[in-house]
């Protein structure tokens, strides 16, 4: 996480990493539900943070085929014990589309 992003701000975008990857596959089954969209890939590509009461994960992730989604996921903070939650997701974005706060 960038130690210089203010608590609420969304962060600078940048690569996804292990940690972030890990993140994502943990709510692809939720996607799968919600979005209806079966996934042969599911790869981390991007992201950025924003610090709240735990922290919200913007997403860039490859679909497979030249197909990307954007996903929010929230991530409690570790007391609570909890996993992290899909709270959004939008389709039909490509490589170029900027991450932004939806």
């Amino acid at each position: 996480m960038d130690v210089h992003t203010k608590c609420g701000a969304v962060g600078d975008v940048n690569p996804a990493d292990a940690e972030v990857q890990e993140v994502v596959q943990k709510v692809k089954a939720a996607f799968e539900a919600k979005s209806g969209v079966n996934t042969a890939e599911f790869k981390a590509v991007t992201f950025a943070t924003q610090v709240v009461a735990g922290t919200n994960y913007f997403v860039k992730v490859s679909l497979g085929g030249g197909h990307f989604c954007h996903l929010r996921i929230y991530q409690p903070l570790p007391y609570t014990k909890q996993g992290p939650r899909l709270d959004g997701y939008e389709l039909d974005k490509t490589e170029q589309d900027t991450i932004s706060y939806f």
